[in-house]
């Protein structure tokens, strides 16, 4: 697998400045890691599509506070997840 064999990964917002044609490699190389059960990803990433393809569990912080943590469907339903990131108003949700 990669050198040394760790069993924490982290990638602080892998596919940021890369177009979409190259996002993809980087995307199935995380998602590979994270098939090995030995293995930990953590991830930070805005972008929620790429959050929603790869995470088991969501953590989300806004104004250095956490607002959810939980299962990808629950966290994204929540109300201030969904104006914080991904530009709904609080009235629309």
């Amino acid at each position: 697998m990669i050198a040394l064999k760790p069993r924490v990964f982290m990638f602080d917002e892998p596919t940021a400045g890369m177009s979409v044609e190259e996002a993809p490699v980087i995307l199935d190389l995380i998602a590979g890691i994270k098939a090995d059960p030995a293995a930990t990803v953590l991830l930070v990433e805005h972008k929620m599509d790429v959050i929603r393809s790869l995470a088991d569990r969501i953590i989300v912080l806004h104004n250095g506070a956490l607002v959810a943590d939980g299962p990808p469907a629950e966290v994204m339903a929540s109300a201030v997840v969904q104006e914080a990131y991904l530009g709904k108003e609080l009235a629309d949700v």
